[in-house]
């Protein structure tokens, strides 16, 4: 029976965090994949031949597997390397799978064999999928395999010399087939028995469609009554056919039939199946047979098919049987996992593999104990890469780990996981020097040893230490290992240019989490500054990075700040040339900040803070953004009480979301950023910030010409931008006094209403 296995959708909530937008339900927004935490990097090629980059535990566990088995000194051969390739692809529902529905029907080798007759008539495609009866009736199985297809197609092949003179017997025996494929997808259609004066083949034939038709209805009983009947006569064509039908019958009653019967016909399957590999005749069915008697073992014996399977997949002999293995594998791992943790941990402990994808993904608190324990025993590579990931700089055993890191040779399987970590327990130790001289060597000299997705690790890692602006800034840009949709959590990189967004974003370095979060809330004005006037970053980043400084300077009142920037912020967006000559002409703080206030309204991708990732994808900041990414969404939601957004109970992951203490600032600059954060968080949802700003300007300057069209705008923004439950009020007080003061104005009759929420 072939088993249909789908992907889980993982519903996930989006959340906006420091320019980067996307809605709760849709769309979906293009994100930067800096690090992968699902699976290693896209083409899965290069890991399953052994460059595993930094694995991270909270990979699937069919890539675990592989990263043991690596980690262990165990390679796989070509075959076994593409089998585990096509595995991973199946599973994504990426690759060769993907041409599925352009591939020809299981049925076509049939219905091609069966157009080659004479007087035959055409029939169209076959189902092959048949319904569950109650009540799973909205589930499906494959009912007709390929290869029954294939068997009737032989055979045709077959009766066709042996009838050839008698073109009668030869097209009864093909309408005989059409009625046994008829049930593939419903009903009940049984063939009719022949005379008892038709030929024998005729009829040994008929009784073996007799019995494929109650197969395929569903009809268990009658099914392996009659296939029994068959395989005891050893003068039929169907006799080894049969004897592995009735275990097959079996099987399948197990899996549709009544849950109390389950038992029962698996251990008969079994036993049918254990006759069969005794006997040296049934030698071209072997194959087949232990294929179903593991599946049996699988259902029957779960716990002892786990362990005999790590056995198989860790074993160094040649594996043809890998995708399958693994699949079921993965499959009662995870069954055990899911049902009590503290049971399976205990149970999973009986071989090293299932002990070890335990233990690197569970956050038990006797997990890293356990790791040591099995480090010192076994001296594999595999255990000292679990115990690396768990263990943080204050353990008693870090300074001999990191030793043993640093003596991976370059080039083994362990070599990215071993020297990343030893920089970041250096880190966490507090030898920074160390730590810094290590990832200069490592970036230097062995760059080509790590995947993009691990080589961003290790260049986050050499970021934080850095002790001054400039050198802080060197290792800001990043450049993403993929971009992807990720609507569905997977973590698919998208393969081509679709839309001229994701052309756009493949050619440029980005801001990672690190670098983000520390530009937005972690640097005072003073150094942003700094920053700003530096030529250190690229250019795709500095525009960014400019206005998002000039545009906090304003809104914090730091007007001496903002002036100095109106140069540099010309130069690197001179779009917005006219609005800050305006700006720099104020002659008081009120007027700048107004003439600021109705420049963000007319460009309404300026925002106080850097995009992370791909952020707002609309070209211009003065081009109002479809998805309502406009005027700084961050303020209208608050922050997470954790900023990294990995469930409690996950496998760890090491991503640039792992923070730390910037070195090159002082005591007094982390407070005055702090201030800063918690002043420029305080202003709340842009739309109501912005609108009463303005408002408080047409109360003290009202004649200014541009103050119709600010406060049209002010009220255009509560409609556009990212909203509060506060915002109806502003949006109502804005829309009064437009009417109110300037009604008369081309902006007030395009001003019609206010907007509530």
């Amino acid at each position: 029976m072939t088993l249909t296995r789908g992907l889980i959708a993982i519903s996930l909530a989006i959340i906006l965090l420091n320019g980067t937008t996307a809605l709760a339900c849709g769309p979906f927004t293009l994100e930067a994949i800096f690090t992968y935490t699902v699976h290693p990097e896209i083409p899965f090629e290069k890991f399953a031949a052994g460059h595993i980059g930094v694995v991270q535990p909270s990979y699937a566990r069919s890539y675990l597997y592989t990263a043991y088995r690596h980690l262990s000194g165990s390679s796989f051969t070509p075959s076994e390397q593409k089998a585990l390739v096509d595995l991973w692809h199946q599973r994504l529902g990426i690759g060769p799978n993907e041409d599925e529905a352009s591939a020809p029907p299981s049925s076509a080798v049939w219905l091609e064999s069966r157009k080659k007759v004479p007087g035959v008539q055409d029939r169209g495609e076959i189902d092959v999928y048949r319904a569950r009866e109650k009540p799973n009736e909205y589930e499906s199985y494959v009912n007709c395999n390929q290869d029954a297809f294939e068997t009737a197609a032989k055979t045709l092949a077959e009766r066709t010399v042996e009838y050839k003179s008698d073109s009668a017997a030869l097209l009864t025996w093909i309408s005989a087939q059409d009625q046994v494929f008829s049930n593939c997808s419903s009903g009940s259609s049984i063939p009719d028995p022949l005379q008892a004066d038709a030929r024998l083949l005729e009829r040994q034939d008929r009784a073996y469609q007799i019995a494929a038709a109650h197969f395929y209805s569903t009809n268990f009983d009658e099914a392996k009554k009659r296939f029994d009947e068959i395989a005891a006569d050893d003068k039929s064509p169907w006799h080894f056919m049969s004897a592995y039908m009735v275990a097959r019958t079996l099987i399948r009653k197990a899996s549709l039939g009544a849950p109390d019967q389950k038992q029962e016909s698996l251990r008969a399957a079994e036993s049918q199946l254990a006759k069969i590999l005794a006997v040296k005749s049934f030698a071209n069915l072997h194959a087949s047979a232990i294929r179903l008697r593991n599946l049996i073992r699988l259902r029957l014996n779960p716990d002892d098919r786990l362990h005999e399977l790590a056995r198989v997949l860790t074993d160094k002999t040649q594996n043809d049987n890998l995708k399958q293995d693994l699949w079921d594998y993965t499959t009662l791992l995870d069954q055990n996992l899911e049902t009590d943790e503290k049971k399976a941990s205990a149970n999973l402990k009986a071989d090293d593999l299932s002990d070890w994808i335990t233990t690197i993904q569970l956050l038990d608190a006797g997990g890293l104990d356990h790791a040591l324990e099995r480090w010192q025993t076994t001296h594999n590579e595999a255990w000292m890469i679990a115990v690396l990931s768990k263990i943080d700089g204050r353990h008693s055993k870090t300074a001999e780990l990191i030793a043993q890191a640093l003596n991976v040779k370059v080039g083994a399987p362990a070599f990215p996981s071993a020297r990343f970590h030893a920089a970041r327990l250096l880190t966490d130790s507090g030898k920074y020097n160390e730590a810094r001289t290590l990832l200069d060597q490592l970036l230097k000299r062995n760059r080509d040893q790590f995947d993009q997705s691990s080589l961003n690790l290790l260049i986050s890692q050499r970021m934080r230490l850095a002790t001054t602006l400039d050198d802080f800034l060197v290792y800001v840009p990043r450049e993403p290992a993929a971009y992807s949709w990720n609507d569905d959590g997977r973590e698919l990189p998208v393969a081509d240019p679709i839309s001229a967004e994701v052309d756009d974003a493949k050619f440029k370095t980005r801001f990672d989490y690190d670098a983000g979060e520390a530009f937005n809330n972690r640097i005072p004005l003073a150094v942003l500054k700094q920053a700003v006037l530096s030529k250190r970053l690229p250019v795709p980043l500095r525009p960014d990075l400019a206005q998002a400084v000039w545009l906090r300077a304003v809104i914090l009142g730091d007007f001496k700040t903002a002036d100095e920037l109106v140069p540099t912020l010309k130069e690197l967006m001179p779009d917005l040339s006219t609005l800050l000559d305006d700006y720099a002409s104020g002659a008081t703080p009120q007027a700048k900040k107004f003439a600021a206030i109705y420049a963000w309204l007319k460009s309404p991708g300026l925002e106080p803070v850097v995009d992370i990732g791909v952020g707002r994808t609309t070209k211009s900041t003065q081009e109002q953004d479809s998805y309502r990414d406009n005027w700084w969404c961050r303020a209208a939601f608050p922050p997470p009480a954790d900023q990294d957004d990995s469930k409690a109970d996950a496998p760890t992951s090491f991503t640039a979301r792992n923070t730390q203490p910037l070195l090159f600032l002082s005591a007094t600059e982390t407070a005055a950023a702090e201030r800063e954060w918690k002043a420029l968080s305080a202003s709340g949802a842009a739309p109501n910030y912005i609108a009463r700003e303005v408002i408080q300007a047409a109360n003290r300057m009202p004649d200014d010409p541009r103050m119709a069209e600010a406060l049209h705008l002010a009220v255009k923004s509560t409609r556009y931008g990212c909203t509060d439950k506060d915002t109806g009020r502003w949006s109502k007080a804005a829309f009064d006094v437009l009417h109110r003061k300037y009604s008369n104005t081309t902006w007030a009759r395009k001003t019609p209403y206010w907007f509530k929420e």
